[in-house]
């Protein structure tokens, strides 16, 4: 059995010098060879050599090898073709630094690669990815999680983030990028405590994680536990809910990660508005990120005023820095005559404050006057939908808002189109879907923070179907981190006065990759504070793009019409509605512009996107495809091809393994090595880089023996003779060697014997028993590097 910390070498690969065991699974062991390459090698072959202390492992593989041909002991051709594939393989999945991101099952975005590619460059890393909203942060931030995996640094990982996204995060680590994770909420904590004992930590049990935000919070003896458990990765997700004012201990949240941001070795914090506290917000994330450079005694503005730059940490893609995206479409509904003084009402008492916020003398003047009754506000908050419409003397008339949609919402499903419907409470949501039933005959989806993490992704992956709902309707839970680009348009039943809630609802279909324009319907007043909110989002360009960068000014918007609906008019007047657009639009101060410029530091650019998609090499695919398929085969996996690029592959009895490393016997796989084609169907396996079968065929074939002392039969013009082939491994790339029989260097013959496919005759069976054999492999042998350990040769029989 092997242990951390053991040393050994590799019997076939003894270039790689000695290694050190970091990480011990089931069937296999994580490898850090003295070079810098980090291997998954099964655990149970006779490729690892165990070296007691001192010994530096065997002596000269490259004697054996000469031997094995001097001697007539040789594999088969296909076995050294498939090793020379491999070879190829390995190079071309360096892709010029882009190979560890490019096995995901994602669309290949240049923004994104450039992104993780610069955070996964630093060392610690810890950055922060602030794209805006829809331009794929939880995608940079598994990039660089599995970058991290597959290199080997980073073992332990642990996700935080709001408890709505944790089954969203262990879905996308699955499914786009063959990373296992463990949900750790209340149940699975039970079932530690149960196994373990109460005092065992779940982050030991468990070494990659996903843990609910909320969950952190609510128990403070788990942060203890993941501060101590040595994790190296730590990504937390919508970090701008982490706060901290300057003096102050922060946020119960701020102080359930603080403690593990520390502790981990690198650290990811993602946020579309890292800018939503304020500058000084921003400049807390910094701190967390790198303490170090950001003291604490020292404010934003002294950092700011010393000569050394601010350490680069940051990422922050626009929609204006890519280009090409579809527009936003505001589509603005008139419900109808008479409508406006009740939905002005309904609205007013909805997103009024609470009686304890309003200040200590201030009246809801309006609200009091609307409601005859002389309900309390409190009570009034409590009502339903219905009942609101009721109290504002209208119980004849429907929801104009309703009718509306009672009267497209059937249209919409005839032309399977799909709708997300946005509402700001439960009840009004659970009103709704009745009355779409009741007066549409048409089903709805639900979305909301009473179901259970598990139901929420059931309800999306339900309304994602071509026969599922036409409709989900979802309160604000479903405004953050949620995924529904493939929705044909947003309908805000109510609008909320916060723009940056707006914005979050907006960005769940303003989505890279996204090929429609973004439809965004709302229901505008013509007068009080119903239209003042829609008119002046509308001033500010909301419908029209995200204002990227405006978080805190944008912030101060939903204080202003909350003091317009309690006042005598209850609307915003014209100087309020000026200045609020005056103080969104004006020249930063110094402070913002510089933290900004710092966000923004190296940004990509469009121009940029030829160039990063240039290094993906367009054969990656085919390739894999051709050396994983070939493997299995002639290790007599059960493999059936289906319609495409889909197999079957099948670890059975018949093969010739019992397991390949991290692959056990008996499993199974269905999958596509195209990428277009994993897209379309999240059903089958993506076979590329980090999948269990291709990453197990290729250290299989790394370890195995076969395929290391071979015969070829080529011709090279009219040449006639015996050459020697050594194949050497330095890193992902290779080297080729070829000595013609006097053992002068040929690097053409190099040049065409490495040359994809090889092309090679049969040898005649007894050439290699003939006299003079021995002696000549041996003679082109002396002319080889002494101190080179070749991981195949080959003699060439040279000739037509």
């Amino acid at each position: 059995m092997w242990e951390v910390g053991d040393r050994l070498t590799h019997r076939h690969n003894p270039e790689l010098g000695t290694g050190r065991v970091v990480s011990v699974e089931r069937r296999s062991v994580l490898v850090e060879f003295a070079g810098g390459v980090t291997l998954r090698l099964a655990s149970d072959g006779a490729a690892l050599i165990r070296l007691a202390e001192g010994d530096s492992g065997p002596s000269d593989a490259r004697a054996d090898l000469v031997e094995r041909l001097a001697t007539g002991d040789v594999d088969p051709v296909e076995d050294l073709a498939l090793r020379l594939d491999a070879l190829h393989l390995a190079t071309l999945r360096e892709a010029g630094g882009l190979g560890s991101f490019l096995g995901g099952r994602i669309r290949l975005f240049p923004h994104q690669l450039h992104a993780a590619e610069r955070a996964a460059a630093a060392d610690p890393v810890r950055w922060l990815l602030a794209d805006e909203v829809g331009l794929g942060k939880t995608i940079e931030a598994c990039l660089v999680l599995s970058h991290l995996v597959r290199t080997g640094r980073a073992a332990r990982c642990l996700v935080v983030a709001p408890e709505t996204l944790t089954v969203q995060w262990l879905g996308e680590l699955w499914r786009k990028y063959h990373q296992v994770f463990v949900l750790l909420d209340d149940e699975r904590l039970a079932d530690v405590a149960r196994d373990h004992g109460p005092d065992f930590s779940p982050f030991d049990a468990h070494r990659q994680a996903v843990i609910a935000l909320e969950t952190l919070v609510a128990r403070p003896v788990l942060t203890a536990r993941a501060a101590e458990a040595g994790i190296d990765l730590l990504v937390v997700d919508e970090a701008h809910r982490l706060r901290r004012a300057p003096g102050h201990p922060g946020t119960p949240a701020w102080r359930a990660v603080a403690p593990v941001a520390a502790a981990a070795e690198h650290l990811l914090l993602l946020t579309a508005i890292p800018l939503d506290d304020d500058v000084h917000g921003f400049f807390r994330l910094l701190q967390m990120l790198r303490p170090g450079d950001f003291p604490e005694d020292e404010t934003f503005e002294a950092r700011l005023d010393r000569p050394e730059p601010l350490p680069p940490c940051t990422s922050a893609t626009r929609r204006e820095d890519i280009g090409g995206l579809p527009p936003r479409v505001g589509v603005a509904v008139d419900a109808g005559d008479g409508w406006a003084e009740r939905l002005t009402l309904v609205e007013t008492v909805r997103q009024a404050p609470a009686p304890h916020a309003l200040g200590r003398r201030r009246k809801a003047d309006r609200v009091r006057r609307a409601l005859a009754s002389g309900a309390s506000l409190r009570a009034v908050l409590e009502r339903s939908e219905e009942e609101l419409w009721q109290q504002a003397g209208k119980a004849d008339k429907v929801d104009p808002r309703l009718a509306w949609l009672a009267r497209q919402a059937p249209l919409w499903r005839e032309a399977g189109q799909k709708t997300l419907l946005f509402v700001a409470h439960r009840e009004t949501l659970e009103w709704l879907r009745t009355e779409l039933s009741r007066r549409a005959q048409v089903a709805t989806g639900v979305f909301h923070e009473e179901l259970s993490a598990a139901r929420r992704d059931i309800e999306v992956a339900q309304f994602r179907l071509a026969g599922g709902p036409s409709v989900l309707v979802s309160t604000e839970c479903g405004g953050e981190g949620r995924n529904f680009e493939f929705c044909h348009r947003l309908v805000l039943f109510d609008l909320p006065w916060n723009p940056l809630v707006v914005e979050q609802r907006i960005g769940r279909l303003d989505r890279i990759g996204r090929q429609r324009p973004v439809e965004v319907v709302y229901f505008p007043a013509p007068e009080g504070v119903g239209g003042d909110a829609p008119r002046l989002f509308q001033v500010l360009g909301l419908f029209r793009e995200p204002l990227a960068g405006l978080e805190p000014e944008l912030a101060r918007v939903e204080a202003a019409l909350e003091m317009a609906a309690l006042s005598p008019s209850g609307t915003l007047t014209t100087r309020q509605t000026r200045a609020i657009v005056a103080g969104a639009h004006a020249a930063q101060t110094r402070i913002r512009e510089a933290a900004w410029r710092e966000m923004h530091r190296e940004p990509y650019r469009r121009e940029m996107a030829e160039t990063i998609l240039a290094r993906v090499p367009p054969d990656l695919e085919s390739l894999t495809e051709e050396v994983v398929v070939t493997a299995c085969e002639r290790l007599f996996l059960h493999v059936e091809p289906h319609s495409g690029h889909v197999f079957s592959v099948e670890l059975g009895n018949q093969a010739l393994v019992d397991s390949l490393p991290g692959v056990p016997g008996g499993t199974s796989f269905l999958g596509t090595f195209d990428r277009e084609q994993a897209l379309a169907d999240e059903r089958i396996d993506f076979f590329a880089a980090g999948h269990p079968l291709v990453e197990g065929v290729l250290a299989r074939i790394e370890e195995s023996p076969r395929g290391r002392a071979s015969v070829l039969r080529v011709a090279m013009g009219q040449e006639k003779g015996l050459a020697l082939l050594a194949l050497y491994r330095d890193g992902p790339a290779f080297e080729a060697v070829a000595l013609d029989a006097g053992g002068r260097p040929r690097p053409d013959w190099a040049e065409a014997l490495t040359r994809r496919p090889l092309r090679t005759r049969r040898v005649p069976a007894g050439l290699v028993h003939e006299p003079g054999w021995g002696p000549a492999v041996r003679r082109m042998a002396a002319g080889l590097d002494p101190a080179r350990r070749p991981v195949a040769l080959a003699v060439v029989v040279v000739g037509p």
